[in-house]
């Protein structure tokens, strides 16, 4: 399903692909801020302010990622019917099956 221009409904390849450009985005910051930790423990002067401006990205990435992370929990619980990985309702899926079977049998009866 492709994305109409102001749309809000998105498909599972979008939010994947949101998901990973948030956590490529949380990676280098997250590599930057190790290195400008490093730099600050050998006492050059000036990369406390750098520190402040990476962290403002970190906090953005980690907020692009839980948002994507949401949107894609949303879509997967819409599409699949499952609102948790570990929950499963077995009463519905009885229900849904006992439904399959009724047809099928209909279906062959009148064959």
């Amino acid at each position: 399903m492709t994305r109409s221009r102001g749309s809000t409904l998105l498909t599972q390849e979008d939010i994947e692909l949101n998901f990973r450009d948030a956590l490529t985005l949380l990676r280098s910051v997250r590599r930057t801020l190790s290195d400008l930790l490093d730099r600050v423990s050998d006492d050059e002067p000036g990369l406390l302010k750098d520190i402040g401006l990476k962290q403002s990205e970190l906090e953005t990435a980690l907020k692009r990622a839980f948002e994507a992370e949401e949107k894609y929990n949303a879509w997967h619980e819409r599409h699949s019917g499952v609102t948790n990985a570990c929950e499963i309702d077995f009463d519905t899926l009885r229900e849904e099956l006992a439904c399959r079977l009724a047809r099928l049998r209909e279906c062959c009866e009148d064959a």
